[in-house]
């Protein structure tokens, strides 16, 4: 029955990874799952995800405060569904006005029952998208390190992929096949974005975990510090040396990609992302610092100096459009609109219809459906209670730092733990001056990063913890022999002298 049991959870886990790959994956193919088609089977793939997640709800490892934040998240949209009677609506501020003209075009005489929500199946449309962000979310929580590692190396990949298109991009004619009708000369790469600021978002949101790795792949085998510095440095030579080039070439080939997006935000961000990467991880290169102060040191000087090498490409190579340098046109417009729903807003999602009633005529050519700053936007369409909401949110975010960042020693898990930390961090500020978390594809990436950050620092696969503690658990036969002792008649299944190899072996609670 046990082991029947345990098959079952096997099946499921592995159900559950190779569907959360697929949704990595299928999310940045098709214009970032933008459209109405691709995000359609997203929804549905993630739909399905949470149909795997409730096979077995006992088993679910979200801490209660992680349920109470996305119950919240995902009641937030429904409560401006509910119908409430006219004579409560309109005294609802900023509502009335339009609940008239709306009447009046129905050729509706008595006015009935009606949700907060402005334009209700915007309201609708809003939570479904939702889904896909929390189901990404609670499945990446179900990982065990083993597997979390792996679907970060699959993250890589997409990333390198992004990255390498862009350059191509640039580098390619007007009209080239692989533009996806974009003129990248005039506006930047874009990869397989409808826009280069939102794969600046993947990319910047993704750099700081690329540069953890490669941080503590640096001296794996070389941790003995009286060895000296040769011993260090033939370190390159060897297998873990060669990963360790690998991520630092995947670290260059990702800045370049921001770098040629020609993003503002995008290319000063990556700067800020290399700042902080480097101050947190300098004092522990390759896990416990096998570099000492000097190597801790000469990884400051390396990251400011790429950061004020970046500086001129800033101010040189990025470029912005005609909207883009509206933004504070947007933004005071939307402040009035904000003022004018307070304290509910107009409703999730409602923002593209409600806004042309504030839009000034210097605006007047455009469709804005965007704010480009999305906490204006959700102030607007919530008003205080997504203030409320957001602020819970980064609460939770800021608390669970202070259980991740010790001074213990750190394993390769925790590393991309707070690298992920980095990453969300980037993303968030990123939000004051655009709409990444809007973008389905970004929606992923940035719930599978909260999935790593919010994991118990400790966490483990259960089959790896029990491999583990069989392997070292030693065999009698192998036991020093005991004088007087009367020696065993049976041959032993372990190969004599074997013993653990602490400098292969992976220390306890850190994955390979």
């Amino acid at each position: 029955m046990e082991a029947s049991s345990h098959t079952r959870h096997s099946l499921r886990s592995q159900a559950l990874f190779l569907a959360l790959l697929a949704i990595l994956f299928f999310a940045p193919v098709f214009r970032a799952s933008v459209p109405a088609l691709p995000l359609m089977v997203l929804q549905l793939a993630s739909v399905a995800l949470l149909g795997l997640l409730a096979w077995a709800p006992d088993r679910l490892r979200l801490r209660s405060w992680e349920w109470f934040g996305v119950g919240l998240l995902l009641v937030f949209p429904l409560l401006y569904l509910i119908p409430l009677p006219w004579g409560l609506i309109e005294g609802v501020p900023g509502q009335a006005p339009y609940r008239t003209a709306m009447n009046l075009v129905a050729g509706e005489e008595q006015p009935g029952a009606s949700p907060l929500s402005l334009v209700a199946y915007l309201t609708q449309a809003s939570w479904l998208v939702l889904l896909v962000p929390v189901a990404v979310f609670i499945a990446t929580r179900q990982m065990g390190e083993t597997q979390q590692l792996r679907l970060v190396k699959a993250l890589f990949i997409i990333i390198a992929f992004q990255a390498l298109l862009a350059l191509v991009q640039y580098g390619a004619a007007q009209g080239g096949l692989l533009l996806f009708g974009f003129d990248p000369s005039e506006s930047g790469a874009a990869g397989t974005y409808r826009n280069r600021n939102h794969l600046a978002g993947l990319l910047e949101m993704t750099l700081p975990l690329v540069l953890a790795m490669l941080l503590f792949s640096l001296g794996r085998e070389a941790s003995d510090r009286k060895r000296g510095w040769r011993r260090k440095v033939t370190f390159f030579a060897s297998l873990s040396g060669h990963k360790a080039l690998a991520y630092g070439a995947l670290a260059v080939l990702v800045v370049l990609g921001i770098v040629f997006t020609r993003s503002r935000t995008g290319i000063a961000l990556a700067m800020l992302g290399i700042l902080l990467t480097t101050f947190l991880f300098s004092r522990r290169i390759g896990g416990d610092n096998v570099y000492g102060p000097t190597g801790t040191l000469v990884a400051i000087v390396i990251g400011i100096a790429v950061s004020i090498g970046l500086a001129p490409v800033l101010d040189r190579f990025s470029v912005g459009g005609a909207l883009e340098d509206m933004r504070w046109t947007i933004y005071d417009a939307s402040i009035e609109g904000l003022a004018t729903f307070l304290p509910f807003g107009s409703g999730p999602g409602t923002y593209v219809q409600v806004f042309p009633a504030f839009q000034p005529l210097e605006l007047g050519p455009w469709l804005i459906d965007f704010a480009h700053n999305d906490y204006l936007q959700w102030l607007f369409e919530g008003g205080m209670l997504a203030a409320l909401l957001i602020l819970l949110l980064f609460g939770l975010y800021l608390w669970q730092w202070t259980r991740i960042y010790s001074r213990e020693r750190w394993s390769r898990y925790r590393f991309v733990q707070v690298a992920a930390g980095i990453g969300l961090l980037m993303l968030l500020i990123h939000e004051f001056l655009d709409f990444n978390l809007r973008i389905p594809a970004n929606m992923v990436f940035f719930a599978l990063l909260a999935g790593i950050f919010f994991s118990d620092p400790g966490q483990v696969d259960e089959n790896k913890g029990r491999r583990r503690h069989q392997r070292r658990t030693p065999h009698l036969a192998t036991a020093p022999a005991v004088e007087g002792a009367v020696p065993s008649s049976q041959p032993s299944t372990q190969t004599q002298g074997q013993i653990p190899n602490p400098f292969l072996d992976p220390a306890p609670g850190e994955a390979p």
